[in-house]
């Protein structure tokens, strides 16, 4: 077969067709693999970003995380009084919250509800659009034209909202003033739905992200009949909204999704990532029966084989991936290529894709 552009190569890959080789989809923030693609280790501040985006350019069919930079570990403090801790290049969580009980949390969320019912009424599509496709040209500038990103990430605030009230609050409200949290889910995917229809546009790239991590290892974080009420739905707002401009919609969730896939299917999704194995998520089992449905993406384990792993082992793995998934799948890691990745086993599973030594 001839070979493809990258855009030729994901465009193939995301309607299930063949292709001259796999394509590679990963998040990249690891300094041991930006330092082997552009030959300097990655500095703090916007010239670390840069040379993110440069490596992600030269290893990458598909990404996103991009122009993310390395920063000092530390700590800030928001205009609502949390206090949240970083690392070199992830979130740490956070290490105070601006209420100690339940009264609190949900007198924090009340509030949260009317910011962003503000932000509703406020919303300027032009300035967003704007703001957003001043960001992609700058991204596409560093990582080079070929390389597609994934147009946005959307969620529906689940995430966000758990994170900031913490697991505990978050499950105490939902029982004691399910509204409050129904209300605040209403409001950010509205928000989110106004932002896809402000900046869609499949020239910039034909594909995104929907996502909403509702799964853990061996099952899901909410029952069933909660999901269905409170995400489902509102994911397939976001799916929808992406359709109307012709962008097909990679869904994200960590975890074992198996006891929900037909459901997350129904909502819309074209993908999946990122294939969790040590969750419980089989790649082959998957692929047989949801792969003519959703394309895939990851399914190389990050927590242990690429971490700890031999070079052996993850060729061994990487090759077992392709011949289970076949076309309509992008090989990568189960999240990230972080820094916990080895270089050795990174380049490994890039040698698989691209069926060439690199060392």
């Amino acid at each position: 077969m001839q070979a493809m552009s990258k855009r030729e190569r994901v465009e193939a890959a995301i309607q299930f067709q063949e292709t001259d080789r796999v394509p590679v989809y990963d998040i990249l923030i690891n300094d041991a693999v930006i330092e082997y693609f552009t030959g300097t280790f990655p500095p703090y501040g916007e010239e670390g970003a840069k040379l993110q985006c440069q490596a992600i350019g030269r290893m990458l069919d598909m990404t996103r995380g991009a122009g993310a930079s390395p920063r000092e570990e530390g700590e800030r403090k928001d205009e609502d009084g949390f206090v949240h801790y970083h690392y070199r290049w992830t979130s740490g969580g956070i290490r105070h919250r601006p209420f100690t009980d339940l009264a609190g949390a949900m007198e924090w969320l009340k509030k949260a509800n009317s910011r962003l019912e503000k932000q509703n009424k406020s919303f300027d599509a032009r300035q967003t659009a704007d703001t957003f496709k001043e960001r992609f040209s700058k991204l596409t500038e560093y990582i080079g034209d070929d390389t597609v990103i994934l147009h946005g990430q959307s969620g529906t605030g689940l995430d966000q909202v758990r994170y900031l009230l913490g697991l505990e609050f978050f499950s105490y409200i939902s029982v004691d003033a399910p509204q409050l949290l129904s209300e605040y889910l209403d409001l950010a995917t509205d928000l989110e739905v106004k932002t896809i229809h402000a900046i869609a546009d499949r020239r910039l790239s034909p594909c995104t992200l929907t996502y909403g991590d509702i799964a853990i290892k061996g099952g899901l974080m909410h029952s069933p009949a909660w999901l269905k009420a409170e995400f489902l739905p509102r994911l397939q707002r976001l799916n929808d909204a992406w359709h109307d401009h012709d962008i097909l919609c990679l869904f994200h969730s960590d975890g074992d999704l198996m006891p929900i896939m037909p459901e997350l299917i129904a909502t819309g999704i074209d993908g999946l990532n990122p294939i969790e194995t040590t969750a419980g998520m089989d790649i082959a089992e998957v692929k047989r029966l949801y792969g003519g449905q959703v394309f895939l993406t990851g399914g190389i384990d990050i927590s242990t084989l690429m971490s700890f792993g031999t070079p052996d082992e993850v060729r061994q793995e990487c090759e077992q991936a392709i011949a289970a998934a076949g076309p309509g799948y992008f090989i990568g890691s189960t999240t990230e290529l972080d820094n916990g990745s080895k270089l050795e086993n990174v380049l490994t599973m890039l040698e698989v894709a691209w069926n060439k030594k690199l060392r």
